[in-house]
Formats: structure tokens, sequence, C-alpha cells
């Protein structure tokens, strides 16, 4: 089973995001700041991380360029409270398979999950 390794600060949103990707048919991982998911990455090697933007231990942009110096190829949802076209190029630049705003549409983020895990096959 493909594992989701989920990075938010917010209990509500890695609680979400579990319950949807387990019934999407993933194994969820969740941590709620960059040291535990750079713990995580490196035990539990997911297939996909999606990753909130602002966490309390550092910038999601700073943990996505330290995920893709180590594992280039690991595709990286990134989420956002803030809709900033300039964070979204920001994010898409430094490698993040998309960028997506909170609230995200449920049927959307699944699909961007599986897209980015059939790509990188």
């Amino acid at each position: 089973m493909r594992k989701i390794l989920i990075v938010d600060d917010n209990k509500y949103i890695r609680f979400a995001l579990t319950a949807l990707i387990e019934e999407a048919g993933f194994e969820s991982i969740t941590a709620e700041d960059c040291n535990s998911a750079l713990n995580n990455l490196s035990s539990n090697k997911p297939a996909l991380v999606v990753l909130d933007k602002k966490l309390p231990d550092c910038d999601g942009i700073s943990l996505l360029e330290k995920i893709k110096a180590v594992h280039p190829e690991l595709p990286v949802i990134m989420l956002t409270a803030y809709s900033d076209i300039t964070n979204a190029e920001h994010a898409i630049n430094k490698g993040a398979y998309a960028f997506v705003t909170k609230p995200f549409d449920n049927d959307e983020i699944i699909k961007l999950i599986k897209n980015a895990i059939s790509q990188k096959q």
C-alpha cells in the first residue's frame, strides 16, 4: 500500500486528509512540523508528501527544498490557506507538483495524489 505523508500543524486538516487518503486506498503518515516530517521521510519512505506552506518550526517552501534535495523524484503537493499566485509560482519552481488552496476539494486532492504517483512511476 502506498504511503502518503501529510505535514500540517492543524490537527483537523491532518485528520480530514488522513480519512480522505485512507478512504482512497492509501496509507497515511502524519507530521505536525518540519522536524517530524524529515524523520518520517527517512523512516517511512512515502510515495508522496502533502505539505502545508506555513509550519511552526520552518516555512513549507524551505522543507520542500530539503525534501527535493534528498528525494528529487518524490512528488510534493503544497497546501496553503493563503492563495497567492507568487507563492504558487515559487512552490512550483522549487519542485512542487501542485499548489492547492484550503479549503480544498476532496475529489481534486485525491485526483492530484493519484496523478502525481502514477507520473512518478
